[in-house]
């Protein structure tokens, strides 16, 4: 039997971080109230407006009033050894406090592809020489409010997309992709990354995943299409994850391959078993394939996953009801380990209220926040930053509002990016900063403002 761990203190000031530690209560209890979709409402933070970043002095979102800003570590930017930034900025959490010295340290994705290779070629921290995403880390002094460096610490991988924090203060970062001797989950420190592949943890089209701190289980998501699964990975060893383990998959009890990619009643309940994955770095036959043939569920493109205390929330960027290709706006489902239960909590119904949720993370004040990553033509004129209440109900936070008149550096052309996609949103221990990502141009935020005044 895997050890349990019970250290919520520990989870909280380490593991949490990226969730916000105020955290206390299951959406789901409020939920279950109602079983209808909620309507989008006006934002608790008010209207937004353009705001200038303190770092370049442009207008690059939109936010509230009372709301202000810092971009750092732009694709292009030098890091401190002198390596270019890589592009294509993802999924992020922070990993450590540093003690009691106010400064974070975060680890951020970076999700490029196998062209044009690695962004560093070094022993310590590249996987192989044809893969061109991997990590970064950066450090953030909340005292003195001010990004402080960034450096590299993993690369040779590819499409590090949405990832993980753990309990024991490191990130998980996977790769979104089957390409051979790819498709693994790797593991980064707070100082660097292990280029060691997590094989055990299985070889898929890995997204995010969330970890329970009680018994240290890790739940994954799968981006791949009408193909996609929800897995559970059993340690051998609580918090050493390259001891290796058992790698299940998802089923809906007394159904055999249960379809919810277009499920969109709101607070539909499935009770669920475990098929086990004999084979989880099989090249033959897919990690799915294998579930599915055992009855396993099939969702429609998992990506963001965030663990809060006793639940974890996941969502599938275009399920819901089917109006064309490539399908819904986007689902949100709840997790609950003790009831083994998935648990419908959120259906957009336009656009216009969500569209197309990638990464998202649990909020210090009682929410969830969503990046939108649209998949197709939108009635939007930016993507947003999209808070979903305790109600059921959606408002927008942020809007991204970049348009470069002229080049931001030699890799950052002029352009207008707004329709570029959000990711990587997380907190601080103390809930005070909002970190986030905009993919492209390729760029870090830390927001401040009065959160008190709404559930972000």
């Amino acid at each position: 039997m895997i050890e349990t761990k019970t250290d919520r203190r520990t989870f909280m000031r380490r593991g949490a971080m990226g969730a916000g530690a105020l955290w206390a209560v299951s959406l789901g209890e409020f939920m279950g109230r109602s079983v209808v979709e909620a309507a989008a409402i006006a934002s608790p933070y008010g209207p937004i407006s353009p705001k200038l970043d303190e770092t370049t002095g442009l207008p690059l979102i939109q936010l509230p009033d009372g709301f202000r800003y810092m971009t750092y570590s732009w694709t292009g930017d030098r890091l401190q050894d002198g390596t270019p930034c890589p592009n294509l900025h993802d999924g992020m959490a922070v990993v450590d406090s540093l003690g009691t010295s106010g400064k974070l340290i975060l680890v951020r994705n970076h999700e490029g592809d196998v062209s044009p290779g690695p962004y560093l070629k070094r022993k310590p921290l590249t996987y192989l020489s044809d893969g061109g995403g991997g990590t970064t880390n950066l450090r953030f002094d909340t005292e003195r409010e001010r990004w402080e460096s960034a450096w590299p610490s993993l690369a040779g991988t590819v499409r590090n997309c949405a990832g993980g924090v753990t309990p024991w203060g490191t990130w998980l970062t996977g790769e979104e992709t089957a390409v051979p001797s790819h498709g693994w989950q790797f593991e980064v420190g707070k100082e660097q990354g292990d280029p060691t592949p997590l094989k055990a943890m299985g070889r898929f089209s890995h997204e995010a995943c969330m970890i329970d701190p009680n018994t240290g289980y890790v739940y994954e998501t799968e981006d791949n299409g009408d193909t996609s699964g929800f897995y559970k990975f059993v340690p051998n060893k609580y918090g050493s994850l390259k001891d290796g383990g058992d790698l299940y998959m998802a089923k809906v009890v007394g159904a055999n391959q249960a379809d919810l990619r277009a499920v969109s009643v709101v607070g539909t309940t499935w009770n669920i078993e475990w098929v086990k994955i004999d084979d989880p770095e099989a090249i033959s036959q897919t990690t799915f394939a294998q579930g599915f043939a055992k009855g396993g569920a099939r969702f429609r493109r998992l990506e963001g996953a965030w663990w809060s205390v006793s639940t974890g929330y996941f969502l599938a960027t275009t399920g819901g009801t089917i109006a064309a290709p490539p399908g819904g706006e986007g689902q949100v489902f709840e997790f609950n380990p003790f009831n083994q239960t998935i648990k419908l909590i959120y259906n957009s119904p336009t656009a216009l209220d969500c569209e197309n949720p990638d990464n998202l993370t649990v909020t210090p004040r009682g929410g969830l926040l969503m990046c939108e990553d649209n998949s197709g033509s939108t009635p939007n004129d930016a993507e947003r930053l999209i808070g979903l209440t305790l109600t059921g109900n959606t408002f927008t936070f942020a809007k991204n509002n970049i348009v470069l008149g002229s080049a931001y550096n030699a890799a950052i052309p002029a352009g207008d990016y707004r329709q570029n996609e959000w990711a990587g949103a997380c907190y601080s221990p103390d809930g005070k900063w909002l970190f986030v990502n905009i993919q492209t141009p390729g760029v870090t935020f830390a927001i401040t403002g009065p959160w008190h005044l709404g559930p972000l």
